[in-house]
């Protein structure tokens, strides 16, 4: 029986004239330990639930809630730091087990995001709220990493995840009745979805590619309850008339359905469980279109059209070419980022808490603490580092991303491994249409995060020394297969 700790190594017994060292810790010490990491990771996990799904709360329980969970999101970020200790000492070294050139990155994504926060806050006069909010998603993304590359972790956030995901379900569907008071059937293609609360709490859903992509290592119940979810958050996605995550499940459903089958070899993937997983996919695909075409089928099939209108691309002059160019709305405005940018700014930023103007009406929010009408983020997520850190921060942050890339393509026989390579694709290839680094996307955050940091393991080097027999699932699906 072991502590789920790194294995300790054979202590020789002292000379003499030996000065004497502390002894290891006792067993239950390491499991207090242990059990003291995994609580604050949780205790994490949970607060940033709560914190994506405040609008829900607020919503039937009063506004005083929103306070609270938006506290408890930008706080709870401190939970990661006993979790990251305790789960070093377990593993032996602050890093986890990860590779040397990721332990660098890791470094420096860290020494960089501390500089622009004292750059943005003392420098440039930011307001502090708003330097830590653009701190907190790289400390998140950081931490995730580090946590991703140690088994334990894994393990323990399985059960945890799950719970928290199917409660996401059930907020969710309840947030998304209020379709039907803001789309009439006479006007069944409007695309007024996006203002109500479901929408805004898409984020608590967010594990949901992971889960998917690792469901045919789970028990049957659970697989079917992650492809009813996987089907729950398509169905939203044409609902908000969303063109690019509607194709992102499209492209996940392919990989599932396609790619992975072809990437085990039969001994891993029986042909009967191969049917049982098929099986369950087709029926929660069934009974997701039945839904779908009997409770209010004229707001379903309106939306769709709808979505199908701006997938053609007909508001661009160039059809759907145009959604590639400055027509595009994401990209008009990152246009207007670049005009504004000094030539020191293309170096470092503008720094965490940094904004821009936009030269164009209508565009922007008021910030009070700047007292302008600005924005600090972009619908471009990759322009983000840069954005905030110039070229610094940018080409530090993205060899780390290609890093895990890279590595992840020679372990893909490796069921996780291969689940993480491709949550870890998806999220490069979509970053040129979709928003990033923000803690209202905290999820995301740690999933890409955790996917990193097991494909930059030095455990995926011994993986692929161990060709026979093929390697096991190391965490999450292990303690759920039937």
């Amino acid at each position: 029986m072991t502590s789920g700790f790194a294995p300790r190594a054979a202590v020789p017994a002292p000379s003499a004239d030996a000065v004497p060292w502390p002894t290891a810790l006792p067993r239950a010490s390491e499991h207090a330990l242990a059990g003291l990491g995994a609580l604050c990771l949780k205790a994490f996990l949970v607060a940033q639930f709560f914190s994506l799904t405040r609008l829900f709360f607020s919503q039937h329980l009063g506004d005083g809630v929103t306070f609270y969970a938006s506290q408890a999101g930008l706080l709870s970020v401190a939970f990661l730091f006993p979790a990251l200790l305790t789960y070093g000492l377990g593993a032996g070294n602050p890093f986890g087990t990860l590779v040397p050139p990721a332990r660098l990155w890791v470094f420096g994504v860290l020494a960089l995001s501390v500089c622009l926060f004292l750059y943005g806050w003392l420098g440039q006069g930011y307001r502090i709220t708003a330097a830590a909010h653009d701190l907190c998603p790289y400390l998140v993304i950081v931490s995730a990493v580090v946590l991703g590359s140690i088994p334990r972790a894994w393990e323990d956030t399985d059960r945890v995840v799950i719970a928290l995901f199917l409660v996401g379900l059930v907020l969710s569907a309840v947030g998304m009745t209020d379709m039907t008071q803001v789309v009439s059937e006479d006007f069944a293609e409007d695309r007024a979805g996006i203002s109500i609360v479901a929408y805004r709490m898409q984020g608590a859903l967010a594990f949901w590619p992971l889960l998917f992509l690792t469901a045919r290592r789970r028990r049957p119940g659970t697989a079917f309850l992650i492809f009813a979810g996987v089907f729950f958050v398509l169905a939203q996605q044409i609902l908000f008339q969303k063109r690019s995550p509607s194709v992102r499940v499209l492209l996940y459903v392919l990989v599932f359905l396609v790619v992975l089958p072809r990437l085990t070899t039969r001994r891993e993937e029986e042909a009967s469980k191969a049917h049982r997983v098929g099986s369950l996919f087709a029926v929660a695909a069934v009974l997701a279109l039945l839904v779908s075409l009997t409770v209010a089928p004229w707001l379903f099939e309106g939306q769709a059209a709808g979505l199908l209108q701006r997938l053609s691309g007909k508001a661009y002059s160039g059809g759907a070419a145009g959604m590639l160019t400055w027509e595009n709305e994401r990209f008009f405005e990152a246009g207007m980022f670049f005009r504004t940018l000094e030539p020191q700014e293309f170096v470092f930023g503008r720094g965490f808490g940094g904004y821009f103007v936009p030269d164009t009406p209508g565009w922007g929010v008021w910030l009070e603490d700047a007292s302008v009408v600005g924005r600090r983020q972009l619908h471009v997520g990759g322009l983000m580092p840069f954005f905030k850190g110039g070229l610094a921060l940018a080409l530090v942050y993205y060899a780390g991303l290609a890093l895990a890339l890279w590595r992840g393509r020679l372990s893909l026989r490796e069921p996780l491994a291969a689940a993480a390579f491709f949550v870890v694709l998806m999220h490069a290839v979509f970053l040129l249409q979709e928003g990033w680094f923000t803690m209202s996307l905290s999820y995301d955050l740690v999933v890409v995060g955790l996917c990193m940091g097991h494909l930059l393991s030095f455990e995926r080097d011994a993986d692929r020394r161990r060709r026979a027999p093929p390697p096991a699932f190391p965490a999450w699906p292990d303690r759920l297969t039937a």
